[in-house]
Protein backbone atom coordinates (compact mmCIF):
# COMPACT_ATOMS: atom_id res chain seq x y z
CA UNK A 1 0.00 0.00 0.00
CA UNK A 2 1.46 3.66 -1.19
CA UNK A 3 1.01 6.53 0.55
CA UNK A 4 1.83 9.94 -0.10
CA UNK A 5 3.40 12.45 1.89
CA UNK A 6 1.49 15.87 1.66
CA UNK A 7 2.18 19.73 2.75
CA UNK A 8 -0.30 21.89 4.86
CA UNK A 9 0.71 25.73 5.43
CA UNK A 10 -1.41 28.02 7.05
CA UNK A 11 -1.01 31.69 7.72
CA UNK A 12 -3.72 33.80 8.41
CA UNK A 13 -6.32 31.85 7.97
CA UNK A 14 -5.80 30.48 4.78
CA UNK A 15 -4.73 26.31 4.20
CA UNK A 16 -2.53 25.46 1.47
CA UNK A 17 -2.81 21.91 0.18
CA UNK A 18 -0.48 20.64 -2.64
CA UNK A 19 -0.93 24.42 -4.14
CA UNK A 20 -4.30 24.67 -3.80
CA UNK A 21 -5.69 27.42 -1.25
CA UNK A 22 -8.77 27.23 0.89
CA UNK A 23 -10.29 29.33 3.61
CA UNK A 24 -9.64 27.85 7.38
CA UNK A 25 -10.87 29.16 10.79
CA UNK A 26 -8.29 30.00 13.45
CA UNK A 27 -9.21 28.79 16.44
CA UNK A 28 -9.74 30.81 20.02
CA UNK A 29 -5.89 30.38 20.52
CA UNK A 30 -4.89 31.73 17.34
CA UNK A 31 -3.54 28.26 15.98
CA UNK A 32 -5.48 26.64 12.16
CA UNK A 33 -7.58 24.18 12.73
CA UNK A 34 -6.20 21.43 10.08
CA UNK A 35 -8.62 19.13 8.63
CA UNK A 36 -7.69 16.99 6.94
CA UNK A 37 -6.62 13.62 6.99
CA UNK A 38 -3.33 12.36 5.90
CA UNK A 39 -0.57 10.59 7.23
CA UNK A 40 1.77 14.11 8.10
CA UNK A 41 1.18 17.60 7.51
CA UNK A 42 3.09 20.42 8.84
CA UNK A 43 1.52 23.95 9.70
CA UNK A 44 3.46 27.73 10.00
CA UNK A 45 2.56 28.58 13.35
CA UNK A 46 3.87 32.07 14.94
CA UNK A 47 6.47 31.79 11.89
CA UNK A 48 7.68 28.41 13.03
CA UNK A 49 6.60 25.48 11.39
CA UNK A 50 5.40 22.29 13.01
CA UNK A 51 5.22 18.41 12.26
CA UNK A 52 2.11 16.34 12.83
CA UNK A 53 1.64 13.26 11.94
CA UNK A 54 -2.12 10.76 11.96
CA UNK A 55 -3.74 13.55 11.70
CA UNK A 56 -7.15 12.83 12.35
CA UNK A 57 -10.01 14.11 10.13
CA UNK A 58 -12.31 16.00 12.61
CA UNK A 59 -15.92 16.19 11.52
CA UNK A 60 -16.82 18.67 13.88
CA UNK A 61 -14.68 21.12 13.23
CA UNK A 62 -14.78 20.94 9.42
CA UNK A 63 -18.93 20.89 10.03
CA UNK A 64 -18.07 24.75 11.92
CA UNK A 65 -15.94 25.88 9.11
CA UNK A 66 -18.85 25.14 6.19
CA UNK A 67 -21.27 26.17 8.56
CA UNK A 68 -23.34 22.89 8.37
CA UNK A 69 -24.94 21.24 11.40
CA UNK A 70 -25.05 17.23 11.37
CA UNK A 71 -28.62 16.01 12.54
CA UNK A 72 -28.08 12.29 12.18
CA UNK A 73 -25.41 9.94 10.92
CA UNK A 74 -24.65 6.47 9.70
CA UNK A 75 -21.58 7.39 7.82
CA UNK A 76 -17.74 7.09 7.92
CA UNK A 77 -16.25 10.69 8.64
CA UNK A 78 -14.20 11.47 5.47
CA UNK A 79 -18.05 10.78 3.39
CA UNK A 80 -19.65 13.27 5.54
CA UNK A 81 -17.37 16.05 5.12
CA UNK A 82 -16.94 15.18 1.22
CA UNK A 83 -20.86 15.63 1.37
CA UNK A 84 -20.05 18.94 3.25
CA UNK A 85 -18.01 20.05 0.75
CA UNK A 86 -20.11 19.13 -2.28
CA UNK A 87 -22.91 20.57 -0.66
CA UNK A 88 -21.37 23.59 0.23
CA UNK A 89 -19.59 24.22 -3.44
CA UNK A 90 -22.88 23.81 -4.96
CA UNK A 91 -24.84 26.00 -3.00
CA UNK A 92 -22.03 28.81 -3.35
CA UNK A 93 -21.46 28.11 -7.27
CA UNK A 94 -25.09 28.61 -8.17
CA UNK A 95 -26.25 32.31 -9.06
CA UNK A 96 -29.73 31.30 -8.41
CA UNK A 97 -30.28 28.14 -5.51
CA UNK A 98 -32.29 25.06 -7.05
CA UNK A 99 -32.60 22.22 -4.30
CA UNK A 100 -33.27 20.18 -7.78
CA UNK A 101 -29.65 20.89 -8.67
CA UNK A 102 -27.54 20.69 -5.57
CA UNK A 103 -29.33 17.87 -5.09
CA UNK A 104 -28.31 15.91 -8.36
CA UNK A 105 -25.23 17.41 -8.14
CA UNK A 106 -24.22 15.72 -4.52
CA UNK A 107 -25.87 12.45 -5.71
CA UNK A 108 -23.83 12.02 -9.24
CA UNK A 109 -20.31 12.92 -7.01
CA UNK A 110 -21.33 9.90 -4.60
CA UNK A 111 -22.30 7.66 -7.47
CA UNK A 112 -19.28 8.44 -9.35
CA UNK A 113 -16.75 8.14 -6.02
CA UNK A 114 -18.77 5.43 -4.13
CA UNK A 115 -20.36 3.23 -6.31
CA UNK A 116 -24.24 3.26 -7.33
CA UNK A 117 -27.12 3.78 -6.03
CA UNK A 118 -27.30 6.64 -3.73
CA UNK A 119 -30.03 9.16 -3.28
CA UNK A 120 -30.27 12.93 -2.25
CA UNK A 121 -33.07 14.82 -1.20
CA UNK A 122 -32.54 18.64 -0.83
CA UNK A 123 -35.24 21.01 0.51
CA UNK A 124 -36.30 23.40 3.78
CA UNK A 125 -39.41 21.07 4.43
CA UNK A 126 -40.09 17.88 3.76
CA UNK A 127 -40.67 14.42 5.52
CA UNK A 128 -39.12 10.79 4.92
CA UNK A 129 -38.63 7.45 5.72
CA UNK A 130 -36.03 5.39 3.96
CA UNK A 131 -34.30 2.06 4.31
CA UNK A 132 -30.71 2.56 3.68
CA UNK A 133 -27.48 0.44 3.87
CA UNK A 134 -24.94 0.24 6.67
CA UNK A 135 -22.95 3.04 7.04
CA UNK A 136 -25.01 4.99 4.14
CA UNK A 137 -26.76 7.41 5.60
CA UNK A 138 -26.16 11.44 6.83
CA UNK A 139 -28.99 13.84 7.49
CA UNK A 140 -27.86 17.49 7.83
CA UNK A 141 -28.44 21.13 7.54
CA UNK A 142 -26.97 24.21 5.90
CA UNK A 143 -27.96 27.90 5.91
CA UNK A 144 -31.56 26.84 5.96
CA UNK A 145 -31.61 23.96 4.08
CA UNK A 146 -31.95 20.12 5.12
CA UNK A 147 -30.36 17.77 3.04
CA UNK A 148 -30.45 13.89 3.01
CA UNK A 149 -27.95 11.77 1.53
CA UNK A 150 -28.44 7.79 1.94
CA UNK A 151 -27.29 4.60 -0.10
CA UNK A 152 -29.24 1.58 -0.69
CA UNK A 153 -28.23 -1.65 -1.77
CA UNK A 154 -28.67 -2.46 -5.69
CA UNK A 155 -29.39 -5.77 -6.39
CA UNK A 156 -29.52 -7.94 -9.56
CA UNK A 157 -31.96 -9.06 -11.51
CA UNK A 158 -32.70 -12.88 -12.57
CA UNK A 159 -33.03 -12.93 -16.16
CA UNK A 160 -35.63 -15.47 -17.27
Amino acid sequence: MSTTRKSVSSIEGVVVVNNVKEEIEISKNNNPIVEYSRKSASCIESSTRKSVTNVELNVASMAAILQVKVLVTDMPGFMQVHAFKCARNTYDSLEKFSSKHMAYNIKKEFDKVYGPAWHCIVGSSFGSYVTHSTGGFLYFSMEKLYILVFKTKVQKTIDS
